[in-house]
């Protein structure tokens, strides 16, 4: 392995430190600023006015999807790896930036930037997507179907926690909805003659717990009836259920996925309703972190002073990036900026958190991090980092 010059890195360094108040200036502004998902118009607008300035060509409504951007630095256009930075900026209802996507906006843009600046001497390309919708469809599923990261070597973002975890992995998730069409009648004159779409349902939740007796303990299949009848005195004829089926990747939630609508369909056999089934949103994979993108992040976070990574591995919901490292190598790093383990993300408390000085401290050092691992990855591509066993 080729190691990065002290010219390269210093200048990295250095460049970011010259940022430093426009750099917490957009965080500042987007956490001020919060959008929900589908109508991050001004984030990113914001963002993308920022690449702009520093040389990105920027295309704006990517995808099909209003509020996603993709930009490259025609300077950094050269044959090598092209790596790719990726920003989120939607926020949450109530608690604004709860999850500190503030923050994973502005690292992602000005890591594209500081690489950017050092790329001259490196082969390869710059890129920077920013992937909006993160909160809700999963906009960077919407992207990749869309053919935005065929040309992509690879990627990588990074996302504020209670704890620094540089190899991420999440659970694979599908969210159907069940539906059970029956027939109406009055219950006192001639409950027989209808079709009860609610024992349907009902039966479906029983067998669904006796199944998951016989489930991986990996397998979570939570589900809420979200229409059970109209009347007490009506035998129903139409119930709907919402399920969110988690497992542990892509081929464990699809197994687990037949075993339920095979209940449903067990349930709609054994009362005569017609059962009727849907995914909601975009299906997510289970994250696959790639251990040689790992290795060059933890090796430079811990040489700049970073916080020591967890050397186990906790439990996460779904991410839109894991649908990404199963076509093409991929990191997302956690990164702390509270000590507090009494609430975690989506909470006022974590916005605050996310806008704090010491968020700030942690977000400049992140961005040097990714920087540096974007400039590993340009100039030794990715055969010559070498394994990551810790965290893999």
């Amino acid at each position: 392995m080729t190691p990065l010059t002290p010219e390269t890195q210093t200048r990295i360094l250095e460049f970011v430190d010259s940022l430093r108040d426009e750099i917490l200036a957009c965080s500042r502004h987007l956490h001020a600023n919060p959008e929900l998902s589908g109508q991050e118009f001004k984030s990113a607008a914001h963002l993308a006015d920022i690449a702009r300035r520093h040389g990105f060509d920027v295309e704006m409504g990517v995808g099909g999807l209003a509020t996603a951007f993709a930009a490259h630095h025609p300077a950094t256009a050269t044959p090598g790896p092209r790596f790719a930075y990726l920003a989120e900026y939607d926020a949450l209802p109530v608690v604004g930036h709860g999850c500190g996507h503030n923050l994973i906006g502005t690292a992602g843009t000005y890591a594209a930037i500081a690489l950017a600046h050092a790329a001259a001497s490196l082969p390869g390309e710059v890129l920077l997507f920013g992937t909006p919708e993160e909160e809700t469809i999963g906009g960077k599923i919407v992207m990749l179907d869309a053919g935005l990261f065929d040309e992509v070597d690879a990627a990588m973002m990074v996302h504020p926690g209670n704890d620094t975890e540089i190899a991420y992995t999440t659970s694979a998730c599908l969210c159907p909805v069940i539906e059970f069409h029956g027939k109406s009648a009055h219950v006192a004159s001639g409950a027989w003659k209808g079709i009860n779409a609610l024992d349907a349902m009902v039966q479906l939740f029983v067998s669904l717990d006796i199944t998951r007796k016989q489930m991986p303990p990996t397998v979570r299949i939570p589900g809420i009836i979200t229409h059970g009848g109209a009347m007490a005195n009506m035998v129903p004829d139409y119930t709907r259920a919402e399920f969110s089926l988690r497992a542990k990747d892509k081929e464990e939630a699809e197994w687990a996925m037949e075993r339920l609508l095979d209940c449903a369909r067990a349930a709609a056999l054994a009362t005569g309703a017609r059962m009727e089934w849907h995914p909601t949103g975009n299906p997510y994979h289970d994250m696959r972190p790639d251990p040689r993108l790992a290795a060059f992040f933890e090796r430079h976070w811990l040489a700049l002073g970073g916080s020591q990574p967890l050397d186990y591995v906790k439990p996460h919901g779904s991410i839109d990036i894991a649908n990404l490292s199963h076509r093409f190598p991929c990191l997302h790093a956690a990164f702390s900026i509270t000590d507090a383990t009494h609430f975690g993300v989506h909470t006022h408390e974590f916005a605050a958190a996310a806008n704090s000085p010491r968020a700030e401290d942690e977000l400049i050092r992140v961005i040097k991090t990714m920087a540096l691992t974007g400039a590993e990855v340009l100039n030794n591509g990715l055969d010559a980092a070498g394994d990551h066993s810790t965290h893999a």
